[in-house]
């Protein structure tokens, strides 16, 4: 007889209703419980319900790609990239977002109702995923640094990224620089490597000017136009930590009689499609996030294939230059001394 999720909560010492709760996330559980009752079952080589047998026999031809979002420009990117690796292979892949359903995403994780899965969000905790990791299951996280035997990982290096373009902004000649911000583990690495750049390359940093623009357009273009109402002054170019809240911000500016690049500069980072399309074209840093989705898949492929074990791979990426930004006029400053 194989284990029973009775068996887990008496071996982490907890009711079966706990046990429950903690494997499929489904109820309230302290952190202290929670961890018994993984080690447990880790221990136990527990697999939960009558899924188990089926899957134990055979594979179902089934991937599965869970992710922070489903939808936008940066995400459907890298949805058409997993979509057009796997196209060219035997599996069927399941699309769900984490952000929007963590239960059923755990529920469909935890019953390995999939033969291999890919990861983007860090909604789901880092113990789910190596407690469902296994030669049956492997997993493939995005913009996370955990790799384990049957885990790889793949993530773009936001911090260098971010130094980066700090280094272009004080080679292009700017002094003073704003930046839009966003939330989450990509927005503090891409502004720990931004306010290293400014610290190494001795740039203005305008506190006043650090906005909040949540990572897309309709934030950032809220967040901008409110700040020119009280600040009719502005540095000479902006930052925005990705492409949407860039191009929201070029509106705001724009809307508010202020010509880019005339009168400010604005970069983005990402370089998703609208980027190339939009009036004036967007400066922005390029990251490869279409081969980011084909990467992935393609590193899920070769484990299920049994070709390789967890790695661990770090992409980055190189400026683009349009017309949101140009080096600034300083013979006005010139004449003026």
């Amino acid at each position: 007889m194989g284990v029973t999720i009775k068996d887990v909560a008496n071996a982490a010492g907890v009711s079966v209703g706990t046990a429950s709760y903690a494997l499929n996330g489904t109820g309230p559980v302290s952190q202290e419980k929670l961890q018994r009752v993984q080690e447990a079952a880790r221990q136990l080589g527990y697999i939960p319900n009558g899924y188990a047998k089926a899957l134990q026999a055979q594979q179902n031809g089934m991937v599965g790609y869970f992710g922070y979002s489903l939808a936008g420009p940066f995400f459907g990117q890298i949805m058409r990239g997993i979509e057009d690796a796997f196209n060219a292979t035997d599996e069927e892949m399941i699309a769900c977002s984490c952000s929007s359903d963590k239960k059923k995403v755990t529920r469909f994780l935890s019953q390995r109702m999939v033969d291999g899965a890919i990861v983007f969000g860090e909604h789901l905790e880092d113990s789910l995923i190596q407690r469902i990791a296994c030669s049956a299951c492997p997993v493939v996280v995005m913009d996370r640094d955990l790799c384990d035997e049957y885990i790889s990982s793949l993530t773009i290096d936001n911090q260098k990224c971010a130094y980066e373009v700090g280094r272009y902004i004080y080679e292009m000649g700017f002094k003073t620089v704003g930046c839009i911000i966003g939330e989450g583990p990509d927005g503090i690495r891409r502004n720990k490597g931004f306010r290293a750049a400014v610290r190494d390359f001795g740039l203005d940093l305008w506190e006043d000017c650090v906005l909040h623009g949540d990572f897309v357009y309709d934030a950032a273009y809220a967040t901008v136009s409110e700040w020119l109402k009280t600040n009719p002054e502005l540095p000479e170019v902006l930052f925005a930590f990705n492409d949407e809240m860039a191009l929201g911000t070029i509106n705001a500016l724009k809307e508010n009689g202020l010509r880019v690049p005339e009168d400010v500069s604005v970069i983005g980072m990402d370089d998703i499609p609208q980027s190339a399309i939009a009036t004036p074209g967007l400066t922005t840093f390029h990251l490869p996030i279409y081969e980011h989705g084909v990467q992935a898949a393609r590193l899920l492929i070769d484990m299920l294939k049994g070709c390789s074990l967890g790695s661990k791979t770090v992409l980055s990426g190189y400026m683009v230059e349009r017309e949101s930004c140009r080096k600034p006029d300083r013979s006005r400053e010139e004449k003026s001394q």
